[in-house]
């Protein structure tokens, strides 16, 4: 019975172990200060809205959960129409943007924060 449901075992392991040190860290951290903080809740990964651009029909943005789970990530297209920014929409409002950059060859060299 080798191979059955055990392709993908870490997965299932590395969700429940997250899990558990959520709950932990939960009850240890008091936080006074009340500034801009990284949004850290689980994201939702479904269901997912893909909504195109109507002239190139390429996708421009990623709209997953509904409510007050909803998160975005906006494609940014260069001239090319290729992917080279992603702005990331969190549930609370916050946003983040990462930018792809590319060698030479054309070749994703590194991703970095902007």
């Amino acid at each position: 019975m080798s191979g059955m449901g055990f392709k993908n075992f870490r997965d299932p392991v590395v969700y429940i172990l997250n899990q558990e040190l959520r709950k932990r860290n939960v009850g240890n951290r008091i936080s006074i200060d009340t500034g801009e903080q990284p949004y850290t809740d689980e994201l939702v990964e479904y269901p997912v809205q893909l909504v195109r651009d109507s002239n190139t029909k390429k996708v421009v943005k990623c709209i997953y959960g509904t409510g007050s789970e909803e998160w975005s990530e906006e494609l940014i297209r260069d001239s090319s129409g290729k992917v080279y920014r992603i702005k990331t929409t969190y549930p609370d409002g916050s946003t983040k943007t990462i930018q792809i950059n590319k060698d030479s060859n054309d070749l994703v060299d590194n991703i970095d924060y902007v």
